[in-house]
């Protein structure tokens, strides 16, 4: 179950992109204002949609970015979005255990537990790389098949 708000962001994109019929603007609008309606403050929306990190320009960036403020309470489809766009730009928190950001999420003690085959199998094929700090090969800086021998995204 999605909200509105993505949904509109999603045309939006695609729309951006090509790949969707109907305005990429007229999406966005329609994304901020359904984002802006669900935490109540749909009141705000002529002041907000003007300013100008807000107002449309067209691109990835700007949509992403409001996708982000919408979908805050859904940390898993923000944290995907980041790692297919790489927006918003984020920067490291001073609490960090590394220097930079995390590129996935590891397996679980669930996960090792009932499937230890296909897991062990799985976390055999990942890129170890500096920052694995003393945790072994699960971590959340172990890189991944996509981003191996790259120097993305760090």
């Amino acid at each position: 179950i999605i909200s509105a708000a993505e949904v509109y962001f999603i045309l939006a994109e695609a729309s951006l992109k090509g790949y969707a019929v109907g305005n990429a603007e007229s999406h966005y609008r329609n994304g901020v204002q359904s984002s802006l309606k669900t935490w109540g403050v749909l009141n705000g929306f002529d002041a907000y949609i003007k300013q100008p990190k807000v107002a449309y320009n067209g691109t990835v960036k700007q949509i992403i970015e409001q996708k982000w403020i919408a979908s805050w309470t859904n940390a898993s489809e923000a944290w995907f979005d980041y790692r297919r766009t790489g927006f918003p730009v984020l920067k490291v928190g001073p609490a960090s255990p590394e220097p930079v950001l995390p590129v996935r999420f590891i397996y679980g003690g669930n996960e090792i537990n009932f499937n230890n085959e296909q897991v062990t199998e799985a976390i055999n094929r990942l890129e170890v790389t500096p920052y694995e700090g003393g945790r072994g090969p699960n971590n959340q800086w172990s890189k991944t098949w996509i981003n191996q021998g790259t120097n993305k995204p760090w």
